[in-house]
């Protein structure tokens, strides 16, 4: 079993790639005009909220951002 330090050095680089990739994508939005979607849509807020998450040192990073992404919306009743 990897320890602490170990399990960094192998995923570092591909944790850097995944943010700048994240960074990447709201800058072509942005200069695509959607500067306002940014500040409204529920998508966004979504990824806002996942970010926090992952930056407040909390355990269990990878459950909330999932909660956070999941359809709690019930399912519909089935017809009679």
């Amino acid at each position: 079993m990897r320890n602490a330090t170990q399990i960094l050095d192998a995923t570092h680089l591909e944790m850097r790639w995944r943010t700048l990739s994240l960074a990447a994508d709201l800058d072509r939005i942005e200069r695509a005009g959607g500067a306002a979607l940014l500040a409204t849509d529920p998508s966004i807020d979504k990824l806002r909220r996942a970010l926090r998450v992952l930056l407040d040192g909390s355990a269990n990073r990878a459950e909330q951002v999932q909660m956070i992404f999941s359809d709690l919306t019930p399912p519909p009743k089935a017809a009679r």
